[in-house]
């Protein structure tokens, strides 16, 4: 009774603020446009505390149905495998959607990718860019094409784009960075769409890169560029410079194999921005006795205090000086003191002492990096023509594009993704660099198949790149070697992730293999039986992964011996048992091997999958 007179009384309250003319309406009438206006008043509250940022008609895609009601996982086709056990990294192409890859990859790789490169559709109204609008999924099942006076075109893209986006965030390791390619058409869009997700004080640089040098002409102005954005995940010192090349080093010495050529820079007694007493002294050598300015009763004036506020002294410190002249930095010539400027060592002064410090000069990377020829689409084609591949993919990007931004992370064991792979150029780029600088890089794909792509370019070109090919002037070139692996996205159960029944966690189980496997990044498989499988990282086993996914108990003492044997030379084995729960009754199982790793399947996958779903 006491709660039905606070209503009424609301009601009164209500009623004493709206005007007269509501009390005309019927009861019910009434109550619901009180209502709507509590609701719009919520509603202008809302938007008053909204901050700048991009906004756009989120449309559902219809391939989300398929995943919203059963569990995405990988599937391995072995008759693609290519295996080379030559130390070199196995790589990995997943073929299918990219949304359910992403993932199925927010499993295997979530925090673990170093650089990610993605060429997305630009969405120029001609490009081919198709959207699958649940709306409209009977009268276009292949997807909605997308023309450029479309009304939804940008509100497509964006829908497309930032669940994509959300997914490889989670992806990138913390100091992980992410490089997109794209056109005038959506650039803008994009910039604002990462600074939501990404967050705008992560964002690094918009590179612009030229194209093609003839341009195109859809306007006034010939455009012959796109441009390229980058994001980080938190750090910034991630990035390390180009090589550096200056002709003014241009003298040898006896230690050229060791410091690189050098310079003379300018006399020691030069650019003294102010004058200090500690810095004028005199230096003898040989015969001669030397004087910042080469005066001597200006030196001793200065000594009795009379000296300017800029006057003459040694650039370097007597204690310096002393280390140069021990160790080659220092050059007499016509009367004068020059020092060297080596192009790959410096001194330094480590803990109060000096030292001679080895490392590669370097100059940061620009902004203007790519405007020149060898980064175009021009030749990219070329390439992509040299690999005799009979394609009719329009624009591919050039290696060297790609590695050059591979090359700025820090890490020469870095993981790269790229989930928009089209003719495979990323992975190309990883194994040439790699040959290049002897770095142990893995690089993982996904494609989707649509007009074979996938197989007949993605695919192919790395397996010629990989295995060696013939040119189109008859020429062998010879293979990179590296492994690689070629997965399918697929489904599982009949519920979703969040609604999953004990007959959906049974057959995720039995189906996650591959998925496990590629997580703990060992990928070959070794033996396979009715309730285990068990996997290594090559053919040394240093990582073994054991997966025992039935809920019968049968066969779960082979299982034990099985991985024993392995624990015994490997470094890590991860051993997952199936359980209802989190595992805790098999926590004892491998107690007495200390390298062996108990885990469970399949709630954690379960929980990930929740976790994005949500």
């Amino acid at each position: 009774m006491q709660r039905e007179r606070e209503r009424e009384r609301e009601r009164e309250r209500e009623r004493e603020r709206e005007p007269e003319s509501y009390f005309n309406l019927t009861g019910d009438l009434r109550e619901k446009l009180i209502e709507l206006k509590k609701e719009n008043a919520h509603l202008r509250s809302q938007l008053s505390k909204q901050r700048y940022g991009l906004v756009w008609l989120d449309v559902p895609e219809e391939f989300e149905k398929e995943s919203e009601d059963r569990i995405p996982i990988l599937e391995e086709v072995p008759e693609k495998e290519i295996r080379t056990d030559d130390g070199k990294p196995c790589h990995i192409l997943i073929e299918g959607e990219n949304y359910h890859a992403l993932t199925c990859l927010n499993y295997t790789h979530r925090g673990k990718v170093d650089v990610i490169y993605i060429d997305p559709p630009y969405n120029t109204g001609s490009d081919g860019f198709t959207y699958r609008d649940k709306r409209f999924s009977t009268e276009f099942p292949n997807g909605v094409p997308v023309p450029k006076d479309s009304p939804f075109r940008h509100s497509y893209w964006l829908s497309f784009m930032a669940k994509r986006l959300e997914l490889a965030k989670n992806l990138l390791s913390d100091r992980g960075v992410i490089f997109i390619s794209i056109d005038d058409n959506e650039q803008a869009n994009l910039k604002l769409l990462c600074d939501q997700v990404f967050g705008e004080d992560n964002f690094v640089a918009t590179f612009p890169r030229l194209t093609t040098k003839s341009g195109k002409t859809p306007s006034t102005f010939m455009v012959s560029h796109d441009s390229l954005i980058c994001y980080v995940k938190s750090a910034l010192d991630i990035f390390v410079g180009t090589s550096f090349e200056d002709d003014s080093y241009k003298y040898e010495d006896e230690f050229v194999e060791t410091r690189g050529k050098y310079n003379l820079k300018q006399p020691l007694d030069c650019n003294s921005i102010s004058y200090s007493p500690s810095l004028d002294y005199p230096i003898e050598y040989g015969n001669q006795t030397f004087y910042p300015g080469g005066d001597y009763n200006k030196y001793q004036k200065r000594q009795n205090g009379s000296f300017l506020q800029k006057d003459y002294a040694w650039r370097w410190s007597r204690d310096l000086f002393n280390f140069g002249l021990q160790n080659g930095w220092i050059v007499f010539k016509n009367g004068r003191i020059y020092t060297k400027g080596y192009l790959n060592a410096t001194i330094e002064k480590v803990n109060g002492a000096y030292q001679i410090i080895y490392r590669d000069k370097t100059r940061k990377r620009s902004t203007i990096d790519f405007i020149d020829n060898v980064y175009s689409n021009d030749i990219a084609k070329k390439q992509l023509l040299s690999l005799n591949i009979n394609s009719k993919f329009d624009y591919p990007k050039p290696i060297n594009f790609i590695s050059n931004l591979i090359q700025t992370h820090f890490s020469q064991s870095s993981t790269i993704l790229d989930f928009f792979a089209g003719s495979g150029t990323t992975l190309h780029a990883v194994m040439k660099l790699n040959e290049e600088d002897g770095g142990n890089r893995q690089c993982i794909l996904v494609q989707l198949d649509e007009n074979g792509i996938c197989e007949n370019v993605t695919y192919e070109r790395n397996r010629r790149v990989m295995q060696g090919y013939e040119n189109p002037k008859g020429e062998q070139v010879p293979g990179l070697g590296n492994s690689l692996k070629y997965y399918r996205t697929a489904f599982v159960g009949k519920n979703p992730p969040a609604r999953a029944l004990d007959a959906d966690r049974i057959e995720l189980a039995c189906k996650a293999g591959y998925l496990l496997a590629m997580g703990e990044n060992t990928l070959f498989e070794q033996t396979r039986t009715e309730t285990f499988q068990i996997f290594a990282d090559s053919a040394k086993k240093k990582r073994v992964t054991a997966i025992y996914f039935e809920m019968d108990i049968e066969g779960l003492d082979e299982f034990e011996r099985q991985v024993k044997e392995y624990a015994r030379t490997a470094e890590k084995v991860s051993a997952y048992l199936f359980s209802w729960s989190n595992g805790e009754e098999f926590e004892s199982m491998f107690e007495e091997m200390p390298n062996i790793e108990v885990k469970s399947i399949p709630q954690p996958i379960l929980e990930i999958y929740r976790t994005i779903q949500k």
